[in-house]
């Protein structure tokens, strides 16, 4: 009998391994270790952040009192010096985000595997957990898609969610945890771009970026009012301020975006400054990309070779209000192949924050992205799943 099996070899699984480690037995039901973790980033693995934890925290959400046990039992800075003493240093870039200096995600899932397996743990590939239950002596049996049975005292399920299902992560670790009493929180996509309605007069404006642009969603949840940077993509929007807030939003939800700040003024300023200037030449002093000042002219109707001494009162009124407030409606967000989180899973209330222990199965623990905690973009996720399997491993 083992005495600890942890399923899944992400971050999460990986630094439970290493809490633990003699003793405990990682399965995988990939060829090998941290699939997923090896897209992270682009592959580059932007594993963590330089906030404080307090910082941390606070952009948590409603996660942050149930996050913060695990956090200051292991934050970025544990996190930096465990994989820098595995032989895979990280930095800071300069928005604060961590990645291994390598700029190779294989590095750190390499670093973390070697550490793990120094510390005595071992891992089994090609071995996909179908089935779990409980015996009559509180041990766990599992049951293996190649007829294996295994058994244990205590279980960490580290499966992740869903999003990237071709990486092992389709919610067979949701099938496990209502196997052993869990409700699951349906789940659906997180950190994930959106599709728009009537989205053709954009079409031209693939890669453009906004940065900081101010957003106002009107979601799941009511309006909510957002900063940060924006991304135009072939099919709608992506950006850290759209996927940060994906989770909240779906198909008929509407957006406001402030493209330009006090735009009447500042056009009535072009007017004078420029008069015998056309007005697609003119909007550059807004600092709209030149392809976006086009598809809005087009989409509006105005002809953008017209002078600004000539441009209609109502021609320039209809202008300023699209470029203060830009509305759109949200035709899909992007589903989990697309997606590079999980919003949903099992509920928080029914596991321990200081040991993330399950209230309902004694011995069975839970760590990473099956917890259900949405967190925004840049490199909270890693970190989370990171302290929650760390501290999952190391308590008895």
């Amino acid at each position: 009998m083992n005495k600890v099996i942890i399923i899944g070899s992400g971050p999460a699984g990986l630094l439970a391994a290493i809490a633990v480690g003699k003793g405990a037995h990682i399965l995988e039901r990939n060829p090998y270790a941290g699939r997923k973790l090896l897209l992270s980033g682009a592959g580059q693995c932007n594993f963590s952040n330089k906030l404080s934890k307090e910082d941390f925290l606070k952009a948590s959400g409603i996660a942050v009192n149930f996050l913060k046990p695990a956090l200051y039992e292991f934050d970025n800075q544990a996190f930096m010096r465990l994989l820098s003493e595995a032989g895979c240093p990280g930095y800071y870039r300069e928005d604060g985000k961590a990645f291994p200096k390598s700029l190779h995600s294989a590095d750190v899932r390499d670093a973390l595997l070697k550490l793990a397996l120094s510390k005595g743990a071992q891992i089994s590939y090609n071995t996909l957990v179908t089935a779990v239950k409980k015996n009559l002596k509180g041990e766990f049996e599992l049951s293996t898609e190649a007829g294996k049975l295994l058994t244990c005292e205590k279980l960490i399920i580290a499966t992740g969610g869903m999003s990237y299902p071709e990486t092992g992560s389709d919610g067979i670790g949701y099938k496990l945890a209502k196997s052993l009493g869990h409700k699951i929180i349906p789940p659906h996509s997180a950190l994930a771009g959106v599709e728009l309605k009537a989205a053709s007069h954009f079409k031209d404006c693939a890669g453009i970026a906004i940065p900081q642009a101010k957003v106002g969603f009107c979601g799941k949840k009511g309006r909510i009012c957002a900063q940060g940077d924006l991304l135009f993509t072939h099919k709608g929007l992506s950006g850290p301020v759209i996927l940060d807030h994906s989770h909240l939003l779906g198909a008929g939800s509407k957006m406001a975006i402030m493209l330009v700040e006090e735009p009447g003024s500042k056009l009535l300023q072009l007017v004078k400054d420029h008069p015998r200037k056309h007005l697609e030449t003119a909007l550059k002093y807004l600092d709209l990309p030149q392809n976006l000042a086009s598809a809005i002219l087009k989409h509006l109707g105005i002809k953008p070779d017209i002078l600004m001494a000539e441009l209609k009162t109502t021609d320039r009124n209809m202008l300023a209000n699209y470029l203060g407030t830009a509305m759109v409606t949200i035709k899909a967000v992007d589903g989990f192949a697309e997606a590079m989180a999980t919003s949903g899973g099992v509920p928080l209330k029914d596991v321990s924050p200081r040991s993330m222990q399950s209230r309902i199965c004694e011995g069975l623990f839970f760590a990473g992205e099956i917890l259900d905690y949405d967190l925004p973009s840049g490199g909270f996720n890693i970190q989370a799943a990171a302290s929650t399997g760390w501290l999952a491993g190391k308590a008895d």
